[in-house]
């Protein structure tokens, strides 16, 4: 999997956006995944998880240890959950199970999702293209950044400081 000048196409340049998707998760369209390369872990924010309508779905006990936000305090998990991601377009879909640790507490995020949806789907992201590639039966096909949501949430955290 190799990236060109092509993948540039309507990338809007220089840009240090967030790499941000829009897949199926648990057969729900799902906004503002931040795809982190720096995360060992999958986050469902507690909101997202609720307006899945999973809430009839008991979340697994988990005795990992906490979540540490910035200035390292710590964030419980409410549990995990176990949800097929989609990536792709018909007919070059693939899905795979991702799990995925809830935790009640606000983002401009949705999900998070980090080096473990990369590995489980075999994917490979550029930032600067804000492009994720990865192999299907049918090829290797991708999916670009939505770098329009992510200059909003870039905006919204500013106006926040």
């Amino acid at each position: 999997m190799t990236f060109s000048t092509e993948d540039y196409e309507d990338v809007i340049c220089p840009h240090k956006d967030p790499f941000i998707i829009n897949p199926l998760i648990g057969q729900n369209k799902i906004w503002k995944l931040f795809v982190d390369t720096g995360s060992s872990t999958s986050i469902l924010f507690h909101k997202t998880y609720y307006k899945m309508n999973r809430e009839g779905e008991q979340l697994k006990p988990c005795d990992e240890a906490l979540l540490c936000a910035f200035g390292g305090h710590p964030i419980p998990f409410e549990g995990t959950i176990i949800l097929l991601v989609l990536l792709g377009k018909l007919p070059y879909i693939i899905e795979n199970p991702v799990k995925s640790y809830v935790v009640r507490i606000k983002s401009p995020y949705n999900v998070i999702m980090g080096r473990p949806l990369l590995s489980t789907f075999e994917a490979v992201e550029s930032i600067p293209n804000l492009k994720l590639k990865f192999p299907t039966k049918k090829g290797v096909r991708e999916m670009r950044g939505d770098q329009k949501t992510a200059r909003i949430i870039m905006l919204e955290d500013l106006e926040k400081d």
